[in-house]
């Protein structure tokens, strides 16, 4: 089933404004100049504001609020849902053991190709993306994140 914008959008605004609710009971960190709240109250802003654009769209167009025959899973689609729930199961047990950096970047390859990347774009983007943002997590922001068979190269 293909849900309209207009029921999307709302739930965007809920779960926006459910995080914005979550993250003010984030307790202040001593010592650091911005709370351990702020990012998750930006990322629920980001959210409500995403779901008030896209509520608005979908009042203009208008449209039906569901419809069943634009809905059709395609093998690749169907491959990447489950590579993507298959891969937080097995990051529940593979992400301290691997690391951030190597099974960021299986999964990240996986999912690129799955989506129908050239391998060659591959083997540059996930590599290049997922080193970075570990090395920006615990470099600059001095995030803890497992380094896991990594440890001493990094």
């Amino acid at each position: 089933m293909k849900l309209g914008d207009r029921i999307v959008g709302p739930g965007l605004i809920l779960l926006g404004a459910g995080v914005i609710l979550a993250a003010m009971r984030i307790p202040d960190v001593p010592g650091v100049r911005f709370g351990a709240d702020l990012m998750p109250v930006i990322c629920g802003g980001g959210l409500v504001l995403f779901g008030a654009a896209l509520t608005r769209s979908g009042l203009r167009e208008g449209g039906p609020w569901a419809s069943l025959d634009e809905w059709r899973v395609s093998p690749r689609n169907l491959a990447s849902a489950l590579w993507v729930l298959g891969g937080l199961c097995a990051g529940l047990f593979l992400f301290e053991p691997l690391g951030f950096p190597l099974f960021g970047i299986i999964f990240m390859s996986g999912l690129m190709l799955l989506m129908g990347a050239r391998p060659v774009t591959v083997a540059l983007v996930a590599p290049l993306f997922v080193l970075t943002l570990y090395l920006t997590f615990t470099r600059v922001m001095f995030v803890d994140l497992p380094a896991g068979v990594l440890e001493g190269a990094l």
